[in-house]
C-alpha cells in the first residue's frame, strides 16, 4: 500500500507533517502496513481542548491512537511527556510495547534517539544542542506524579480509585499546555467517568466529549458513513442487522443485551438489576495477584485450600476456582476453564488437583449431568462435597459471597471477565414469591459459570454435626 499526499505548496506539506495526524499518516506503520486513520481518530487528534472525554466501544482502536499520538508528539516536540494510566500492569506495558513497535517501523531519518527502553517507559533524545528528552510513561491504576505533560487515563471507568486518579491527574496539567484525556468504555452509572460523560450530577463545561460506538468503525460496520447518520435512531437489533459485520452479530448473540449496549454502544447501564454492583466488586480485585497456570505452580499454602467446580452443560463451559483461605480471607490462586472437554478428562484433572494439593474442600455441582462426576469423586475423596444447584442453595451462596465482598475478605484478579461475570448475577422474584439468583443465558455463552465456581469455593461452610451443631470442615494434610 503506497501513501499519496496531495498538498498545494511546500508550506502546506510542511504544515501537515507538523501535525500529529500528518506525522502519523506519513511515517507510521504497524505490522508492515501504513496507519490509516478513521474519521473519529482524526477528530480525536484534532481536539485541542484541555480536557478530552471519550466514551467508546471496546476494540475500536482508541488505546492504539492514543499511543500513536504520544509517539508523534515525542518526535514533534522537545521536552514532552505523556503519562498513561491503565487498568492494570499488563495493559500499562501494552501501551509502551505498541509505541515501541511503531517506533521500530519508522523511517530512520525521522527517528529520535531512543535512550530509555523499558516495559513501562520510553525516552527519546533530541538531536539538537540541548539534548532535551521526551518521554512516554505508563503506570497501572494510580494517580500519576512527577513531570508535567499530557495525562491519558485509559479505561478510567474500570479503575478502582478512579476519582483519586482523576483528581491527581488534573494537577499535572495546571502549568504548561498539557491535556487530560479520559477514555473508557462505560461501567455502570457510577464513578467520575460517568459523571463527566453525562453531566447528570453537575456540569463540566471545560470537557469536550466524544462518543464512539461500534458502528463508526470500519472493522465492525459495513457502512460507517451511513451508519453515523441512521444508526442512532435505530434499536440495537436493527443496527446490528443493518450495519453489523459478522463479528458484531456474534457479539450480540453472545452477550445479554445490556452488556452488549454497555460494551459496544457506549450505554451506561443502570446497576439496579445487579446483585453485585461494580463498587462492591472492584475493591476486592488486585493487580498484584498472579494466578497459577497449573496446580503444581500454586505455592505451599499457609491456610486451607478450597475449590469450587461448576459443571458445564450442553452450551456452557465447566469452570474451576481454587482459593486459599487464611483467617477467613479468600485469595484466588487458580481459575481454569474446560471448554468442550470430555467429562473423563475433567474428572482426571480434578483427581490430579486432589492428589497434588492439600484440598480441604472441593464443592462440585451435582445437578443434571454433573451427578456422575460428583459421585465418582466423592466416593474416593472425602473432602469432595456434592452440591445441589437449587434456588435456595444459589441464594445462600450469592448472599455469602456478597457479605464476603462487603467485608473485603476476598482477593480476585483484576480481570474484566471475572468482574463481568460477578456483576452479571441478578436477583429475581419468581411468580411463586421465591427468590432466584442467576445471570441471563446468552445464545452462545454460558450462565455465569465462573462466578458460581468462585461462589462455591468461597461459601460459608455449614456442616451439621450431632445434635444439630454446626462444625467447620478441617484442614486436610497429605502424607
Amino acid at each position: 500500500m503506497t501513501l499519496s499526499v496531495v498538498k498545494r505548496t511546500e508550506d502546506d506539506l510542511s504544515g501537515w507533517l507538523a501535525t500529529e495526524a500528518g506525522f502519523i499518516s506519513a511515517f507510521f506503520s504497524h505490522d508492515g502496513e501504513p496507519v490509516e486513520l478513521e474519521p473519529f481518530q482524526l477528530a480525536f487528534l484534532q481536539n485541542r481542548s484541555r480536557f478530552r472525554w471519550v466514551n467508546k466501544s471496546r476494540q475500536v482502536g482508541f488505546s492504539f491512537i492514543m499511543a500513536l499520538e504520544a509517539l508523534a508528539r515525542c518526535h514533534l516536540r522537545e521536552n514532552y511527556t505523556a503519562v498513561f494510566v491503565s487498568f492494570n500492569l499488563d495493559e500499562a506495558k501494552d501501551r509502551v510495547l505498541l509505541a515501541r513497535q511503531v517506533f521500530e517501523e519508522m523511517p530512520l531519518a525521522y527517528q529520535k534517539r531512543l535512550v530509555v527502553d523499558s516495559k513501562t517507559e520510553l525516552a527519546f533524545e533530541s538531536s539538537g544542542g540541548h539534548r532535551r528528552m521526551s518521554r512516554i510513561v505508563s503506570v497501572p491504576s494510580k494517580a500519576p506524579r512527577g513531570k508535567r505533560g499530557d495525562v491519558l487515563l485509559d479505561e478510567l471507568a474500570h479503575l478502582i480509585n478512579d476519582r483519586e486518579v482523576y483528581r491527581g491527574s488534573t494537577a499535572l496539567i495546571l502549568r504548561g499546555n498539557g491535556q487530560l484525556t479520559g477514555c473508557s468504555t462505560p461501567l455502570g452509572r457510577r464513578g467520575i467517568f460517568w459523571e463527566i460523560a453525562t453531566e447528570e450530577i453537575r456540569k463540566y463545561p471545560h470537557h469536550r466529549r466524544q462518543e464512539v460506538p461500534w458502528w463508526l468503525s470500519r472493522f465492525f460496520c459495513v457502512d460507517p458513513k451511513r451508519a453515523a447518520m441512521e444508526a442512532p435512531s435505530m434499536t440495537t437489533e436493527e443496527r446490528v442487522t443493518t450495519f453489523g459485520k459478522p463479528t458484531i452479530v456474534e457479539q450480540l448473540e453472545s452477550l445479554a443485551i445490556e452488556d452488549f449496549q454497555q460494551e459496544l454502544e457506549c450505554r451506561f447501564v443502570d446497576e439496579s438489576y445487579s446483585w453485585f454492583p461494580y463498587d462492591l466488586i472492584l475493591p476486592n480485585t488486585s493487580d498484584e495477584l498472579v494466578l497459577a497456570q497449573d496446580f503444581t505452580d500454586i505455592p505451599e499454602p499457609q491456610g486451607r485450600i478450597v475449590a469450587g467446580f461448576d459443571v458445564g452443560r450442553t452450551r456452557d463451559r465447566s469452570e474451576l476456582a481454587v482459593f486459599e483461605e487464611t483467617s477467613g480471607r479468600f485469595t484466588c490462586r487458580l481459575l481454569r476453564t474446560y471448554a468442550e472437554t470430555p467429562f473423563a478428562e475433567q474428572e482426571a484433572d480434578l483427581r490430579r488437583l486432589l492428589e497434588v494439593l492439600p484440598v480441604a474442600r472441593l464443592s462440585i455441582d451435582r445437578s443434571g449431568i454433573g451427578m456422575n462426576l460428583a459421585e465418582n469423586l466423592a466416593r474416593d475423596f472425602p473432602q469432595v462435597v456434592a452440591e445441589n444447584f437449587t434456588n435456595e442453595a444459589k441464594e445462600r451462596w450469592a448472599t455469602d459471597f456478597k457479605i464476603t465482598l462487603q467485608r473485603r475478605e476476598v482477593v480476585l484478579p483484576r480481570d474484566r471477565e471475572v468482574v463481568a461475570q460477578v456483576h452479571s448475577i441478578k436477583k429475581r422474584v419468581l411468580p411463586s414469591g421465591k427468590v432466584a439468583f442467576d445471570a441471563e443465558r446468552t445464545s452462545r455463552g454460558g450462565h455465569a459459570d465462573r462466578f458460581w465456581a468462585i461462589a462455591l469455593a468461597c461459601q460459608r461452610e455449614r456442616v451439621i454435626g450431632r445434635g444439630g451443631a454446626g462444625v467447620e470442615v478441617g484442614v486436610r494434610v497429605i502424607g
